[in-house]
């Protein structure tokens, strides 16, 4: 949340995931809530977040496209709901240098004629072979694929160990600092597994990040690739260090120019026009100090 000026939208104290801070709001969150009822958006949660007036909200499952189609839907209902009540809203993976970035995070669950691949299996936490494979995917295309996930000109300034942006390239239960992070199914949600890939943030073009994520996983499973022990701990304190991802906007283009697999999963004509968008911002802002950058950015992807 913003205020006009696109500053901060208030200098308060601020309770992460408080109730105090949802009550200070909760103008401006039930005419969210009902705009959101009105325009059809499932919402399942909205809640206030770790940085200082930043907000979650989670949507409903659905497919990749209704899933893509609603996180646009979203963002207009939210920019108009903040506009009701004088504010602006950013969903930018910076807004602030140094301050706390935003994430799009994108779950996944899969299933076929045996049941969930996530649950019900004899891996861990119950993953099934073929789900394992699915995360592997992931995993392995993950280089690759960083700039159609976070190939932003800020969207390094977030991609950093200790910001739960998932900046390694591995998995672990409820594991925030793991790319991939995985939710077990409970007794009271047995088909509720999921991966969610924690590294998306709002610079992605939520079709392509979801294409992506769902091919990757795809892939994985066509190849049978077998799941990669678990990181069950922040990757900076695990005997088993993961692959560095290119987190720079330059080595995250390179990196997707020059992948066949992208190409395979996206068509070399998106990849060169994402490509070319990317290079675009790497040329007008790469060499600006993150303040200016940040503060230049702050509404691009708003609405």
């Amino acid at each position: 949340m913003l205020s006009p000026d696109s500053g901060p939208a208030s200098n308060d104290p601020w309770s992460p995931y408080g109730i105090r801070t949802s009550l200070d709001r909760s103008a401006f969150l039930v005419d969210l809530m009902t705009a959101a009822e009105k325009a059809g958006l499932a919402v399942e949660q909205l809640h206030t977040e770790y940085g200082h007036d930043q907000l979650e909200m989670s949507l409903a499952p659905a497919s990749a496209v209704e899933t893509a189609d609603a996180v646009i839907l979203a963002r207009i209902v939210i920019g108009r709901a903040a506009a009701r009540h004088g504010m602006k809203i950013s969903f930018s993976p910076v807004p602030f240098a140094g301050a706390a970035g935003n994430g799009a995070h994108v779950h996944l669950s899969l299933a076929d004629a045996g049941g969930p691949l996530f649950s019900g299996g004899d891996g861990p936490y119950g993953i099934r072979p073929r789900g394992g494979a699915a995360i592997a995917g992931v995993l392995d295309t993950m280089p690759d694929l960083i700039g159609v996930y976070a190939g932003s000109a800020l969207s390094a300034q977030r991609l950093k160990p200790g910001n739960w942006a998932g900046a390694a390239a591995c998995w672990g239960l409820e594991n925030r600092e793991a790319a991939v992070r995985f939710i077990a199914a409970t007794p009271g949600n047995p088909h509720g597994a999921n991966a969610e890939l924690k590294l998306v943030d709002p610079s992605a073009n939520p079709y392509l990040a979801a294409a992506a994520f769902l091919g990757s996983a795809l892939r994985g499973i066509d190849r049978q690739l077998t799941l990669p022990p678990e990181i069950p701990e922040d990757p900076r304190r695990s005997e088993a260090t993961p692959p560095p991802l290119p987190t720079d906007q330059r080595s995250a283009i390179e990196a997707l120019e020059r992948s066949t697999t992208a190409a395979e999963l996206l068509t070399p004509p998106i990849i060169e026009g994402l490509a070319a968008v990317r290079r675009h911002e790497l040329t007008t802002y790469g060499d600006r100090p993150p303040a200016e950058t940040t503060q230049a950015l702050r509404l691009a992807w708003s609405c």
